[in-house]
């Protein structure tokens, strides 16, 4: 509704299809939940890549959530049906999704490094794994500083009416955004493809193999979202409709996040899948890489003693099979319940 002579007084009565758009995403995270509730208690392993996994899923649904909450503001609206109050509002909450979302990323991305490393315990994966983190830590700190401190005094960033306050401009931030996007793009591609020789290299059939590197694609996935949301942040500065068109790169930044949680937790999604019809047999397998040891009703795709890097594991000249499954349960990303006959 616009004042007489004014700007607007409160948000339109219609809600436009943006703000259900940005509302909507919310939903996935429902799913995201039960998946780490399948992981911890079906697959009855629970480490500390699970634990950074629920750390990172409370942190996306808080970051989730404050998207919600803009939509009640601004975001999604066109910009000339939006009042300054909520306007102020707005700029209050953005500024704190600009602080939180390079924690949000490193949180979800280490993650599923952790889980890589977990399950994949070779020296090759385990160095690189650990200076992927440690790499992103620094990037995550750096580019946190910036972001903190855009504006000074802070209050700044969403209050423009601050007397003698000094900011960065928008094409400041927008580079700055950019340059940490495609920094997270590469962390993203190195943690994808970090397991994959290793998967080409087990003693397991070719299908077997090509579906736990399709369930690691799913990483891809996540990364177009990523990608698609570079060209995008220009809006900053040239767009004159900042709450409208800045509701897609919302979106993807939550699609970005729900679904790198989805990739690291790949055993989970084994057993949701495991009753749809062509993507198990119900004929028991005589394949050697299927290890029975754990007794009826559990089965695990195991790591053959015959395999190269297996042999060279902390450089003993065998695989110690015992300490192993104490280390992880979850040794192949694909561990599942098998139905009592």
């Amino acid at each position: 509704m616009t004042g007489i002579n004014g700007p607007p007084t409160h948000l339109p009565d219609s809600v436009p299809p943006m703000v259900y758009t940005v509302r909507g995403v919310i939903g996935a995270f429902g799913l995201l939940t039960l998946i780490l509730y399948l992981r911890g208690f079906i697959t009855h392993a629970f480490g500390l890549d699970d634990c950074l996994a629920l750390l990172a899923l409370s942190m996306v649904l808080v970051f989730a959530a404050l998207s919600i909450i803009l939509t009640t503001y601004s975001i999604g609206y066109h910009q000339d049906t939006v009042p300054t109050a909520d306007m102020v509002m707005m700029g209050k909450y953005v500024y704190i999704l600009f602080c939180l979302y390079l924690w949000v990323a490193l949180a979800v991305k280490c993650s599923l490094t952790v889980f890589i490393m977990r399950v994949f315990p070779t020296k090759r994966i385990r160095r690189i794994g650990l200076g992927i983190v440690v790499l992103m830590v620094i990037v995550t700190i750096s580019g946190e500083l910036p972001l903190i401190f855009q504006c000074w005094p802070v209050q700044a960033a969403w209050d423009s009416t601050i007397p003698n306050s000094k900011c960065f401009s928008n094409a400041v931030l927008e580079n700055l955004q950019l340059y940490q996007a495609i920094l997270m793009l590469l962390f993203d591609v190195s943690i994808i493809t970090l397991p994959m020789p290793t998967i080409w290299k087990l003693h397991m059939p070719v299908q077997r193999r090509l579906f736990i590197v399709g369930l690691f694609c799913l990483g891809f996935v996540a990364c177009s979202a990523g990608l698609a949301r570079i060209p995008l942040l220009d809006f900053q500065v040239n767009s004159t409709d900042y709450t409208y068109v800045g509701a897609v790169p919302l979106i993807l930044m939550n699609v970005e996040y729900a679904l790198g949680l989805i990739t690291g937790s790949l055993p989970s999604l084994r057993v949701l899948l495991r009753n749809i019809p062509g993507l198990n047999s119900s004929k028991k397998s005589t394949d050697p890489s299927r290890d029975w040891r754990n007794g009826p009703g559990h089965s695990g795709y195991q790591l053959s003693e015959r395999s190269h890097w297996a042999l060279k594991f902390k450089g003993k000249g065998k695989l110690d099979l015992e300490s192993c499954d104490n280390e992880s349960q979850q040794r192949i990303v694909v561990t599942t319940t098998v139905e009592q006959v």
